[in-house]
């Protein structure tokens, strides 16, 4: 009698432990038309679809309900599915085909498999600094913390390409922390440019900076701007070892020799351009330097020493036929022309309207 009782105990456990299950259903159109389904007497989707899934279903038999509406009648189906109720089939997902035939419609099984996801999948949390910086608080030179973001100091005077104070190595190891702090990488690369832009540092300093982030392309982007704020520029080769592509080099190269030429350029602080026979030997020489790129390269060399008026600087721009050649040759020529206040009249050599706009927006920082 024990054995019966405690057999149709074990019965009872297992039929309550089977339907707590959790199981999926999903039907799709085999013609694609969107229909609507009830399970249970349960709605499961209110607008009509081509693909449904129900889920949370236990094992055993389930009222099945379609409406697949349609232009001429709409179609019903009205059935029941039995997911058998095997452990083995416990936590699977049951798929069918709903086909219409004519004015039928019909349930086709097509496979169990295991479960393809939560009815709401999770979201993970947004990224969040680990280390909250501390209101109030003064780092150095460098920041001071309010409503828990960092307010940088502005430190770097870029008439005279100084600083009131040069960051310390305390200074420097603040910004490592703040950087290191931060999981968000687009307000990572925002940090790193307020601090280079607003203060000024040592070579191997930079370095530091350059070296928390893992893309040669990011820390190209940082090492840029902060060339000019750089105290000790002829020690340029301690940044070396930041970079590994050659074409990451070369492109740092040209852009720190620009930044030397524009130094030289304004160290003229041109007042009087040069005369009508040196400038027509100037004109030749760039002239005759053979293709556009050519040309371009010996403009940019020759207009590094001589000061020139805008009237010479647009007969320069007409040696060249295309717009980002001519660009290029104004925007060298710029710094040294000394009547800058005409420049932007010679936006009229460019055939494109965003050329234009790119002259007129360079000229006026």
């Amino acid at each position: 009698m024990l054995q019966k009782y405690i057999c149709a105990l074990m019965s009872i456990l297992c039929s309550c432990v089977a339907r707590s299950q959790n199981n999926s259903l999903v039907i799709f159109s085999a013609s694609g038309d969107p229909f609507l389904v009830t399970v249970d007497h349960k709605a499961i989707n209110t607008t009509p679809q081509s693909n449904v899934k129900a889920f949370d279903l236990y094992l055993g038999r389930h009222t099945i309900e379609i409406s697949m509406p349609s232009a001429n009648a709409p179609h019903f189906l009205k059935d029941s599915l039995l997911f058998v109720n095997e452990a083995k089939y416990a936590n699977k997902e049951f798929t069918y085909a709903l086909v219409r035939s004519g004015n039928t419609l019909s349930l086709q099984f097509k496979s169990v498999s295991e479960l393809s996801g939560p009815a709401l999948p999770p979201v993970p949390e947004a990224p969040k600094e680990t280390i909250p910086v501390a209101d109030n608080s003064i780092y150095g030179n460098l920041y001071q913390a309010k409503n828990n973001k960092p307010v940088f100091f502005q430190n770097y005077d870029s008439e005279t390409l100084s600083c009131k104070t040069a960051l310390t190595d305390k200074d420097i190891s603040y910004a490592v922390r703040l950087l290191k702090t931060v999981n968000d990488e687009e307000r990572q690369m925002s940090y790193a440019k307020s601090i280079v832009h607003n203060n000024c540092y040592s070579t191997a300093q930079l370095q530091q900076l350059l070296l928390l982030f893992p893309s040669e392309m990011d820390r190209l982007e940082i090492a840029k701007p902060a060339y000019l704020h750089l105290s000790d520029r002829k020690n340029i080769a301690v940044l070396n070892p930041a970079f590994k592509y050659q074409s990451i080099i070369d492109n740092y190269a040209a852009y720190v020799e620009d930044q030397e030429n524009l130094l030289k350029q304004k160290s003229l602080h041109c007042s009087q351009a040069i005369d009508g026979a040196a400038f027509d030997q100037l004109h030749s020489h760039i002239k005759n330097s053979g293709y556009e790129n050519e040309k371009l390269a010996a403009a940019k060399k020759s207009l590094i020493n001589v000061c020139i008026s805008s009237e010479q600087a647009q007969k320069l721009a007409m040696l060249f036929t295309h717009d980002r050649e001519k660009l290029e040759c104004l925007k060298c020529a710029y710094p040294v022309m000394v009547d800058k206040e005409h420049a932007a009249q010679l936006a009229n050599q460019f055939q494109f309207t965003e050329t234009k706009q790119d002259f007129l927006k360079f000229i006026s920082k």
